[in-house]
């Protein structure tokens, strides 16, 4: 729609008689081919153009006045210099070339005092030289000639060859007025500041000649021009045009100025940070002060450093986590903006998981192929629709109604949330399908990693050290257990990244050590990786699938204990079960304080139904459900 009003405007602008171009045109182009503009200012001026077939792209232009016919063109001018793209002119006919290639293209030559155009376009400008060589002033001027643009000295007849826009070869020309002139016969000078900015010493050295030249009234005004102060920022220097005395002056005042600020100069801050933790803060302000200092002599970025080049220190304090902060008025000025940045409340993220183990045989003895549930009927996960044959992520209740279509659900339970999720897998381990090995809640903070072990500390054997006669064998001990290691990220959209990490490890059978020790073994099996999901949204990872042997006995009774004969009133299988472990997660963000009185008063009810269920003799201390008086108390393993 955009586009068809840009036309639609563009048509009418043509249509309009010459008289009425001629009091000014008015450009609004939004998001248009360069192709368009180009047709356009062609009509508005009458100039004909060639486009190289490398000229592509899209630009916008807005003027809210009017513009004559060559201010448009000179418009128009900048806005292919912005695109990369330029003019130069042949004959009557203008080219549109990419700027990296003008120089080869054929730009116009305009002798020395012809009159150059006021525009973006390029050309070549010969300038002769009166005072200076041209090869020192090619040395001076390099700097200043575009990443484009060309600049050469021709000896004999002392005279330059700029290539460039016309809009900086002005520029050119005027600094070669500066040092070609009579009474600036002397070199300009280059002096490069090791602790104090450019600008600021540039000022100094400005008010200095400011007073120097009001005491002395009987001078005319035009001997301020004498000396010339220029700072440049990139290089952290200060060029200096002007006769050799007035330069041995700056050199000493330079000399004065350009020191690091002595300490006492400095004022001590103490910043109390609310959120954010102050070594780590400390850190990265560290790295912005190191990163915006220049070194002496080496060319910085364009940028000017916002700090004035005085010794910054800055020390955590963690007993009251707080900063302090040795700096300049100035500087501690700009530290607190990036202070008050990083100190912001970082939201929170509660992780409610629940590591199972599926039996894929009982799941297939209940008539339940993973397959069933959208998934894939082969080696792929497909978890209760939680995989398709794709590995794609799909949303785990969506199956919920297929698993209580399979029976495995009470009649009662047709939707499946995030509240409800526990008793979906309690209805799910109920009918022997899988095996809760762990679920924990975990609440960390956005961007930090938070773990969980539950397991146990094992003693193994380890080296053994023979010491003369006598040999001592060192014990280790490892972590065997479930471990669960959790980083979120909040995204944009209410999504949240989170890179996961679980392992669970368990002991197997005893190993032989050597020649007449024994050791245990363990078995361990993991998963990392970084999934993204919804707010309150449920994910699966997982797909480890491990093999167990499991040998039964069966016997006749009595008779199976027979003395010779018993073996055959009894008999041994070996059967091998399969099994899939799996790691669900469902995030939650907690925004604010009521998100987390919510989260904490829904764990709480968790943790007194689950007190409710076990023997009052083991937790007295945390639940006041002790029997009455009078009444008996349940027996051992009563639920």
């Amino acid at each position: 729609m955009k586009r068809y009003i840009t036309a639609m405007a563009i048509i009418v602008t043509l249509l309009l008689p010459l008289p009425a171009l001629a009091k000014g045109v008015i450009l609004n182009f939004t998001d248009v081919d360069i192709a368009t503009m180009v047709k356009f200012i062609s009509d508005l001026t009458g100039k004909n153009f060639v486009m190289d077939e490398r000229v592509k792209g899209k630009i916008s232009v807005f003027s809210p006045a009017k513009l004559s016919n060559e201010e448009a063109f000179n418009v128009f001018t900048s806005v292919l210099e912005l695109k990369g793209f330029t003019l130069i002119q042949s004959g009557k006919v203008y080219k549109i070339v990419p700027t990296a290639s003008a120089k080869q293209s054929g730009t116009r030559l305009y002798a020395d005092k012809e009159k150059i155009p006021v525009n973006e376009s390029y050309i070549a400008r010969v300038i002769t030289l009166e005072n200076i060589t041209a090869q020192e002033a090619v040395t001076f001027l390099q700097p200043v000639v575009s990443k484009d643009g060309h600049v050469s000295a021709f000896g004999p007849a002392n005279m330059l060859l700029v290539v460039d826009s016309s809009f900086n070869i002005q520029k050119i020309m005027a600094i070669i007025q500066v040092i070609d002139a009579e009474k600036r016969r002397d070199l300009p000078e280059i002096l490069y500041l090791k602790s104090a900015g450019a600008e600021n010493v540039a000022k100094v050295l400005q008010d200095w000649l400011g007073n120097k030249s009001a005491k002395q009234p009987g001078q005319p005004a035009a001997a301020a021009l004498g000396t010339t102060i220029v700072p440049d920022s990139r290089l952290n220097a200060i060029l200096v045009f002007g006769p050799e005395k007035d330069k041995e002056e700056i050199r000493q005042l330079v000399a004065l100025v350009d020191v690091v600020p002595p300490i006492s100069g400095g004022k001590v801050n103490v910043y109390y940070l609310e959120n954010a933790d102050a070594t780590e803060v400390a850190k990265v302000l560290d790295g912005v002060v190191k990163g915006s200092s220049a070194t002496p002599g080496q060319a910085a970025a364009p940028q000017a450093s916002p700090f004035e080049g005085g010794k910054i220190t800055i020390t955590p304090d963690k007993a009251t986590n707080s900063l302090v902060i040795m700096a300049s008025p100035t500087d501690y000025q700009n530290l607190l903006q990036v202070i008050q940045k990083l100190d912001r409340k970082r939201r929170q993220v509660f992780v409610q998981a629940s590591i199972v183990e599926v039996s894929l045989d009982r799941a297939k003895e209940l008539g339940i192929q993973w397959g069933f549930f959208g998934g894939a009927s082969s080696g792929d996960l497909a978890t209760a629709g939680i995989f398709d044959p794709f590995g794609t992520l799909t949303p785990f209740f969506a199956a919920v109604g297929q698993l209580s279509q399979a029976g495995l659900l009470p009649e009662d339970m047709k939707l499946a949330t995030a509240a409800n999720f526990p008793f979906i897998l309690k209805a799910m381990q109920g009918n022997g399908m899988l095996n809760i090995l762990s679920s924990p809640t975990i609440l960390t903070s956005d961007n930090k990693e938070a773990e969980i072990f539950v397991g146990e500390n094992i003693p193994f054997l380890g080296t053994s050290v023979i010491n003369g006669s006598t040999s001592q064998q060192s014990i280790e001990r490892k972590d065997t257990g479930i471990t669960l290691k959790i980083t979120p990220q909040i995204t944009d959209g209410d999504y949240i990244k989170l890179d996961v990490m679980q392992e669970i490890s368990a002991l197997k059978d005893t190993i032989n050590v050597g020649v007449s020790s024994t050791d245990r073994s363990i078995t361990k099996r993991s998963a990392k990786t970084s999934v993204i999901v919804k707010d309150q949204e449920t994910v699966a990872i997982g797909g480890l699938i491990s093999e167990i042997e499991r040998e039964s006995e069966t016997r006749v009774p009595l008779l199976g204990d027979l003395p010779l004969l018993g073996y055959l009133f009894r008999s041994k299988t070996m059967k091998r079960e399969k099994t899939n472990l799996i790691l669900l997660l469902t995030p939650r963000v907690i925004k604010d304080g009521r998100d987390l009185d919510d989260v904490t008063q829904k764990q709480r009810v968790r943790f007194k139904e689950a007190a409710q269920k076990a023997d009052p003799v083991d937790i007295p201390g945390y639940i006041g459900t002790r029997p009455a008086p009078g009444a008996a108390a349940p027996q051992d393993g009563g639920k």
